[in-house]
């Protein structure tokens, strides 16, 4: 087979990982809730800039996922796939960018091909490339980002100014869909600088300003428009996407150095298979204990590049106060490049041959397995799913108007359903820090009393149960109680306006 032809095979392959099954599942709470009910108030509103989901303005992300949840929604209709199309076509373009990045950085197509396949079945990113998060299409712009570096700076560059350009551009997508979050690899890549000792020389450029206007265009533009919209926004951003993920432990996601072993079992387990490799390869993760290695590190670029790509964004992700699994996303094209080098091939023509149908295999057969599990994922019942929840709660919506109140569980995938209105409040003194606050029980029942149409309230365990429906009964509303699955509770209060008309109805009634 030719060189072409293999990678029309390869291409058919990622388009298959990425886009299989992707309407399986329906919307899990709560990121998938959150975006997807965020981009469906967009449509309905017309107001792309200002992201809300229904009437509270929700300014933990910035814009770009959303938009391209609408993008799916265009092409391909109101499903779940469409949702997740913009997702999975950044997994397939981050597999192509991998597969381009191997045979640019190692010298042979071959290099490519592994890199691509490997990280195209790697778990973390193919289970990621299913749920609707900003982390897939940051690890698109981030490793687009890093692309572009490397042909700025790799050895004998053809069209430097040109990609320095494209860098800049791609990191401000980046800043676009997931804020701060995007410099991360730019310390790696400063850092490759410094070691390289060639940090003034590729900044010291006429076109080092016109590469931060374009930037400051993709990137900074969105955040300046709302924050002089809004001016409490400005706060808010620094606090949510730097202050709060970086050093204070409000948001409470596994701060402190202790947190920061959640980064162990996902990268050794989020790599699986090729992760083996890393330990009965002669030159896996045992050769990091000898001075050789990184010594050969510093002589070769390519492999510092990919040193510091690890490296560095792993310092930073394990001192934040913020860590999450997703966060370490980034790394793993990195990663999946390190693995396609401790692909033995041998130097027997014959053998080579026979490793190599056995690498594409064995590849195929797993990546047809975690096919298998996606597929599986939409039978697997769940409390998170807002697909079930919504037919679960069609027997109950009234004729005319109505909203759900969830008490302290988001459940805003509903709107992507087809609900009315969907309104989160707590019981919680320290609710999560959200830009708008959600109410209380009470304030809730003195808006519903004004707007005299039927609620249905929403409530996870027996914990505030008794609390809530007597400050709901306080308000000479009707309250049915019904039991859903999952240890959910449904009050359903109607005005007694609704009562009377029902009454008398009956009593008219031969």
């Amino acid at each position: 087979m030719t060189k072409k032809q293999v990678f029309c095979l390869f291409v058919g392959w990622i388009a298959l990982l990425a886009f299989a099954f992707q309407g399986q599942r329906g919307i899990w709470q709560p990121d998938e809730g959150y975006y997807t009910a965020v981009a469906v108030c967009m449509e309905k509103s017309g107001d792309y800039l200002v992201p809300r989901i229904g009437e509270e303005i929700f300014l933990d992300k910035p814009p770009l996922l959303y938009w391209g949840i609408l993008g799916g929604r265009k092409l391909l209709g109101t499903g779940e796939g469409a949702a997740r199309f913009f997702g999975a076509s950044c997994f397939a373009l981050t597999c192509l960018l991998v597969f381009d990045l191997g045979r640019s950085l190692f010298g042979r197509f071959r290099d490519g091909l592994s890199a691509g396949l490997i990280y195209g079945t790697m778990i973390l990113p193919f289970s990621a490339a299913n749920f609707i998060t900003m982390d897939t299409p940051l690890t698109l712009f981030t490793t687009a980002a890093m692309a572009a570096f490397w042909r700025s700076v790799r050895p004998a560059p053809t069209h430097p100014t040109l990609w320095k350009m494209v860098l800049c551009a791609m990191v401000g997508l980046g800043f676009l869909t997931k804020g701060p979050a995007a410099l991360i690899p730019c310390g790696a890549m400063f850092l490759y600088l410094l070691i390289r000792k060639e940090a003034v020389s590729y900044f010291w450029t006429g076109w080092f300003f016109v590469g931060l206007l374009l930037f400051g265009l993709f990137g900074l533009t969105w955040y300046c428009y709302v924050s002089f919209l809004l001016p409490e926004a400005a706060e808010y951003f620094f606090d949510s996407q730097i202050w709060g993920r970086l050093v204070s432990d409000k948001y409470q996601r596994n701060p402190g150095l202790a947190g920061a072993l959640i980064y162990l079992p996902v990268l050794l387990l989020g790599t699986l298979p090729w992760s083996v490799d890393w330990f009965i390869h002669k030159k896996g993760v045992q050769s990091l204990f000898s001075r050789d290695t990184w010594r050969g590190f510093l002589a070769a670029p390519s492999a510092l590049l990919l040193v510091c790509w690890i490296c560095l964004p792993m310092l930073v992700l394990c001192t934040a106060s913020s860590k999450l699994g997703l966060y370490a996303l980034p790394v793993f094209p990195a990663l999946a490049l390190v693995s396609s080098r401790l692909v033995r091939f041998p130097s027997c023509q014959e053998n080579l041959l026979r490793h190599r149908i056995r690498f594409v295999s064995s590849g195929i057969a797993w990546g047809l397995l975690l096919l298998a599990s996606r597929w599986a994922m939409g039978h697997i019942p769940t409390g998170n799913d807002c697909r079930a929840l919504w037919q679960e709660l069609q027997d109950y919506l009234p004729a005319g108007r109505y909203e759900i109140v969830a008490v302290d569980e988001r459940v805003d995938g509903l709107l992507f359903y087809g609900a009315m209105e969907v309104e989160n409040i707590t019981r919680r003194k320290e609710p999560y820090p959200t830009f708008i606050p959600p109410e209380i029980v009470e304030t809730e029942v003195r808006e519903m009393l004004e707007d005299r149409f039927d609620h249905l309230y929403l409530v996870r365990g027996r914990k505030y149960i008794a609390e809530i429906r007597q400050v709901l009964q306080q308000s000479s509303w009707s309250v049915e109680e019904m039991e859903l699955k999952f240890n959910r509770r449904l009050l359903l209060c109607r005005p007694p306006l609704e009562n009377l008309t029902s009454l008398c109805g009956k009593s008219s009634a031969p």
